[in-house]
């Protein structure tokens, strides 16, 4: 080495240099730029994963949307029927817009179950949500101008004691004359009523049919309202029950202290209206009585006919007879 000149001395040094710098570089710098591309690529896998999840949650917002919208829709439609069908609450509903409308003069009042057909879906399958519908047939009188009408027995001549109140009655009396064909009431009245009940919820309540038949000086009325319910699966709007037609809007708790089921011969509950009033003989003949013997019965009607109800009765009681006089009678 001692004999090595500067020139080759500086050559060994410059390949000293050049190997260690290859050395850095092969072990060290490369491998470095090795890292680097594994670096990227992850980076740019982990990146596509994130515009992918991006667009999710994009998309995810937009059909969030689109499914409130559709909640919206289906409310709307939901809201269009009848969340249940409550007969009782109808009828009051119905009966009671008559009555505030000046109409009260009911003769009847029926309601029908209408079958209606399946819903068929555009896959041509039946829905599993069905239709239904209620049909209320109500027919009221007018007046005809000349006898006294009454509501609710307003007019009313026999008192709790089973007596006539003869003011009254006079009184009703005298008010049974021709007023003339102007004070005949009912028709206006009952067109009136059912325009409101029409007007209360248009989807869901419809007016069928109206007739109109013509009697001895008055009109009888007639009119058939449907109301429409759905039966909902799985429904998405909260139903809607503040509807008088709904939930029963009526009085409650109302005192049925004196009222009784069916006609007796003679009413001997002294809370009642009819406190004694008896039956009429005729009325009392009628029916076939299937719960008596043969004989019982042919005993009975023989009797009747022969002396009259209140003799075969046997009663000795204030008695007022209905159905034959033209003025009640106090036989006291």
């Amino acid at each position: 080495m001692g004999n090595i000149g500067k020139r080759e001395r500086y050559y060994l040094m410059l390949l000293a240099i050049v190997l260690v710098v290859g050395l850095i570089y092969f072990f060290g710098i490369r491998n470095l730029g090795f890292k680097y591309d594994e670096l990227v690529a992850t980076r740019a896998q982990l990146q596509a994963q994130l515009d992918y999840y991006e667009s999710l949650k994009t998309q995810n917002a937009e059909t969030q949307t689109r499914i409130n919208e559709l909640k919206t829709d289906i409310s709307a439609e939901e809201g269009r029927f009848l969340p249940y069908i409550n007969t009782a609450s109808i009828e009051q509903y119905v009966l009671k817009t008559f009555e505030d409308a000046g109409c009260p003069y009911l003769v009847s009042v029926t309601a029908d179950d209408i079958t209606p057909e399946s819903v068929t879906l555009p896959d041509g399958t039946s829905a599993t949500d069905s239709l239904l519908t209620k049909r209320i047939i109500v027919q009221y009188s007018t007046t005809d101008g000349f006898n006294m009408p009454e509501y609710n027995r307003s007019t009313r001549v026999i008192d709790e004691n089973g007596e006539v109140n003869e003011a009254a009655f006079q009184s009703y009396v005298e008010q049974i004359a021709w007023h003339g064909a102007d004070s005949i009431t009912g028709y206006d009245e009952f067109v009136t009523a059912l325009q409101t009940i029409e007007a209360a919820n248009p989807d869901c309540i419809k007016i069928n049919s109206i007739g109109v038949t013509a009697e001895g000086g008055y009109m009888l009325l007639n009119a058939e309202i449907d109301f429409y319910s759905v039966t909902f699966r799985s429904r998405v709007s909260e139903a809607n029950t503040d509807a008088p037609y709904i939930t029963w809007a009526g009085e409650s708790n109302i005192n049925t202290e004196g009222g009784f089921i069916g006609r007796p011969f003679v009413v001997e509950d002294r809370n009642s209206e009819w406190f004694m009033v008896m039956m009429d003989d005729n009325d009392a003949l009628q029916g076939s009585r299937p719960f008596a013997t043969y004989y019982s019965r042919a005993i009975f009607e023989q009797a009747v006919r022969a002396t009259g109800l209140e003799s075969v009765l046997g009663s000795e009681a204030n008695l007022t007879g209905v159905g034959g006089a033209e003025e009640p009678v106090d036989e006291t």
